[in-house]
């Protein structure tokens, strides 16, 4: 599957489940354009994302999380959790200077202990036996 069609599924199973009808979108974009997007057929920009996402009130993270997860086939907490890691590491190795990176309530900026870095398989393995997964109404 593309990330196109994964984009494509995660937009069309969101808009069901907060019951809008394309046509209600009138005030965000065409329904062109939202129809091709939606068959996979044309890619998002970052101004078009934000958009949708204040449309679906949903952050444009969570719609770019759901639609990696389904792109993937990993679970949106082993994303997060890589994601996490990453941004640490950016931050640890001075890759991000100036920018406000944070991890929760806690600044990343001027923090000296390095956390150590999971594999992949711990990550899984974590994510396995300790976290709940919301199963959403993705279509082919």
């Amino acid at each position: 599957m593309t990330l196109k069609s994964s984009f494509a599924n995660v937009l069309r199973a969101m808009r069901g489940m907060r019951n809008i009808t394309q046509r209600e979108f009138a005030d965000t974009t065409s329904r062109t354009y939202l129809s091709k997007l939606e068959a996979g057929r044309s890619s998002i920009t970052l101004d078009k994302l934000e958009q949708l996402s204040e449309r679906l009130n949903l952050s444009p993270l969570a719609i770019l999380t759901l639609t990696l997860s389904e792109h993937t086939g990993q679970s949106a907490n082993e994303l997060i959790a890589t994601l996490r890691d990453e941004i640490r590491d950016l931050e640890q190795d001075g890759c991000i200077p100036g920018l406000q990176a944070t991890l929760g309530d806690e600044p990343m900026i001027g923090r000296t202990a390095r956390a150590p870095r999971r594999s992949a398989a711990k990550t899984s393995r974590a994510t396995q036996a300790g976290a709940m997964q919301t199963e959403l109404p993705f279509t082919d």
